[in-house]
């Protein structure tokens, strides 16, 4: 105290400095005490506004909610906007329509890019000539078809279509190891499936619809490609008759077991399901069978044409009316009639060369049957490729021949002692 009586001048500043942060420190209290109560009371709040797009935006969350339809018509409809829509933007804004169709192939999804489009469509509402454009797109009430191929817009060619990606395996393999183009198999399949639509509708609502299962075609043939007996009998034998017209190759004699039978997976109760040939043909399951008859078949028509000069690789509709009609009809020549049984589909008449033709290079089920420019792989080639494959098939028919002399070697013991008891009883 005494020190600071001797010195005023340091006395005066201490009561500055005192004075100075009480204030300070009491600023700071009524300062965060104010904050408290901005918040409390929400005085702070910034005062917001309607957008003025607000009704649009609840207009497309109605459109786009539950209700939204998304059956097979619908979706096809909406994806036929869609593209029209996408193809008016690209005129305007092409980076635009780049990303919702990139958009649209990433996510499967159509409602995707219908909301991404409506998102533009907002942004350019004040451009009335691109409005106009938009506004003119509607799919006419008289409009039939959402395809040009008028049988692609059936309900039956959903469900089929469902039913032959089930056994994409199946086929698959009989290509790999035929050499036969898959779409070229699946091609004479469409044409026996596809004149069902309208003779065997109520058996595609049996077994199609519910199911999706092919049907077998009975009637007509065996198995679902619909083959003749005779006809998948001389398909066996042109397998090693090397003095046959349609003699394909040697490969093809290892490709197949003739001794596969399937009594218990048979599904129909036709008598001649006894025949081992039909057995094959008329399996349940993955139609492993019919399709590699379909293939031997084509493969066999086009071996004809080649030893003659010609080649079927690139003649769709050929191959599906030679398969329709026969080994009779093959006379290979320039140009060669299309043809086959006629039959009608939504009103409308084809034939069985014409509907493979349609089918062929209509793009349909290309993700999973692809037009591969490759309609019949060289035999040389085959060899090579399906070593292990063949070696399978031999393994399987080596141990086939031997449980045959097992079961042979049973039964004559049993008969040579059914002949010993009946001698001993005499």
């Amino acid at each position: 105290m005494q020190f600071l009586e001797k010195s005023p001048r340091l006395k005066k500043f201490l009561r500055y400095f005192y004075f100075i942060s009480l204030h300070i420190l009491a600023a700071i209290a009524g300062f965060l005490i104010l904050t408290a109560l901005a918040v409390q009371f929400k005085w702070t709040n910034q005062k917001g506004s309607v957008d003025i797009n607000s009704r649009y935006f609840s207009s497309m969350a109605d459109k786009y909610n539950q209700g939204f339809k998304t059956d097979s018509l619908s979706i096809a409809k909406d994806e036929y906007i869609m593209f029209r829509t996408i193809g008016i933007l690209a005129r305007y804004y092409p980076s635009n329509a780049k990303t919702i169709m990139k958009a649209y192939y990433k996510s499967n999804n159509v409602q995707v890019a219908l909301r991404m489009l409506d998102a533009i469509k907002l942004k350019l509402k004040d451009n009335k000539e691109y409005q106009e454009e938009i506004a003119n797109i509607q799919i006419k009430a008289d409009l039939k078809t959402l395809s040009i191929y008028p049988w692609a817009n059936c309900l039956e060619w959903k469900q089929f279509c469902n039913a032959v990606k089930a056994d994409k395996r199946a086929i698959d393999s009989v290509s790999k190891l035929t050499g036969v183009e898959s779409r070229f198999i699946v091609m004479c399949l469409v044409g026996e499936q596809v004149r069902m639509f309208n003779s065997g509708r109520e058996a595609f609502k049996k077994y199609v619809t519910p199911f999706n299962h092919l049907i077998l075609p009975t009637n007509r043939g065996y198995g679902v490609t619909g083959i003749l007996e005779h006809t998948a009998l001389k398909i066996e034998q042109n397998l090693f008759d090397k003095k046959s017209n349609f003699y394909a190759g040697d490969y093809f004699q290892n490709v197949v077991n003739l001794r596969d039978s399937f009594p218990e997976l048979v599904n129909d109760t036709i008598a001649s399901h006894k025949h081992l040939t039909i057995q094959r043909l008329i399996k349940g399951g993955d139609h492993y069978y019919s399709y590699l008859y379909t293939a031997f078949f084509l493969r066999q028509f086009q071996a004809h044409w080649v030893k003659e000069g010609f080649s079927l690789e690139n003649r769709p509709e050929i191959l599906g009316t030679l398969f329709n009609l026969g080994y009779q009809k093959s006379k290979p020549k320039k140009n060669p009639e299309v043809g086959g049984s006629n039959f009608n589909v939504g009103g409308i008449e084809y034939t069985f060369g014409g509907i493979c033709y349609e089918f062929y290079y209509s793009g349909e089920l290309q993700d999973y049957f692809p037009l591969t420019g490759v309609g019949f792989v060289p035999v040389s080639e085959l060899a090579v490729k399906n070593k292990e494959f063949l070696a399978q098939i031999k393994a399987k028919i080596l141990k086939d021949e031997q449980e045959d002399k097992k079961k042979k070697k049973k039964e004559d013991e049993l008969k040579a002692r059914e002949l010993l008891n009946e001698e001993q009883n005499l």
